[in-house]
């Protein structure tokens, strides 16, 4: 399969998944059109809170919108969701196949390998394989995410998803996740050395188990993403992990004002320090817009990525809109379902 990326699938309108860097894009059609605006994975670890620790208690990262809320340091909350029915939180494994302009129209992207050998959209070397989508993270495309809502495994249902709910409907993100220049304020805690988080048991996947039952203090635990991890303590109901944090530009170095900081995708100066919090202002060379006009109405392309115009920018948030091949098109998703967790 494709993948759901290169064409239009229901993520053309996501946000940030798994370890995807800002200029290496390849999301299908699936793929919120934002999906092709994150930022590196080097400053990506700056902007959430012990990323792989969380990963290891989870079949992926969540994914990062400009209200998303990281649980800080400490207990991870349990995800509350309606058992067998695919709701908000819900892991959805599915089957997919996308037409264009009718339901019977030409297809464009499939998740199946006997659709794309029949009607010559093969690939040699693309893996064919269900796709995974955790709903209301913004991972995928707003009328796709509407319709998967409510359905059970093993239903099947065709989704139809005109422009407005898919590629023409613009996208509201985190200022930080596309501006060239911004602040952030975060925890001073996500600047030490060594992260520590405590976990439910139970929050862990189930390959994975048997490791943590069977876990000693100073063991290493390999998680999703290859996310590894030292256990630091253990009670009858939780486990402490702790991580070296190498993905904090500021790893060993003193924390204090006037501290820079820079890599290959950004650079980072601590501006402020009171009490708890530290704040840094960030230069984010791989947005499109660095070394640019950022104001409403200008236009960039990506680089392997489709040209954004910005709609209109706030405080916190910009909305932009990104040109797409199927962003006046109606489009019709048969889906079925293979797993809910």
């Amino acid at each position: 399969m494709t993948n759901p990326s290169n064409r239009a699938s229901p993520t053309g309108l996501a946000k940030i998944k798994k370890s995807i860097k800002y200029l290496s894009i390849g999301t299908a059609i699936l793929r919120s059109p934002l999906y092709v605006y994150p930022l590196s994975l080097f400053l990506m670890r700056i902007l959430l809170i012990s990323a792989l620790l969380l990963s290891l208690a989870s079949c992926t990262f969540p994914g990062m919108k400009g209200d998303d809320k990281m649980m800080p340091p400490g207990k991870v909350a349990p995800t509350e969701m309606m058992s067998g029915m695919a709701s908000t939180g819900s892991v959805l494994t599915l089957n997919y196949t996308l037409r264009t302009d009718s339901p019977t129209g030409p297809i464009q992207e499939t998740t199946l390998e006997s659709v794309a050998m029949s009607n010559g959209l093969y690939k040699t070397g693309s893996t064919y394989k269900p796709f995974q989508v955790t709903l209301g993270q913004g991972q995928v495309i707003v009328g796709f995410e509407a319709g998967l809502m409510g359905l059970h495994k093993g239903e099947k249902k065709t989704i139809k998803v005109i422009p407005s709910d898919g590629y023409g409907r613009p996208v509201v993100i985190a200022k930080e996740q596309i501006a060239p220049e911004f602040s952030i304020t975060r925890d001073k805690k996500m600047f030490d050395n060594v992260l520590s988080q405590t976990i439910e048991k139970s929050q862990f996947p189930a390959d994975m188990k048997d490791k943590v039952m069977n876990a000693k203090v100073w063991d290493t635990l390999t998680g999703a993403n290859n996310a590894t991890a030292k256990v630091s303590a253990i009670s009858s109901g939780s486990i402490t992990l702790a991580i070296e944090n190498i993905g904090n530009p500021f790893y060993k170095k003193q924390i204090k004002v006037g501290a820079v900081a820079t890599s290959t995708g950004a650079d980072f100066k601590i501006v402020s320090i009171e009490g708890s919090n530290v704040t840094l202002e960030i230069s984010n060379k791989e947005s499109p817009f660095y070394g640019k006009s950022f104001a409403i109405g200008e236009s960039a392309t990506p680089a392997n990525g489709s040209k954004i115009t910005i709609k209109e920018i706030g405080d916190k948030t910009v909305t932009i809109l990104a040109d797409h091949p199927f962003m006046a098109k109606d489009l019709y998703f048969d889906v079925e379902i293979v797993d809910i967790q």
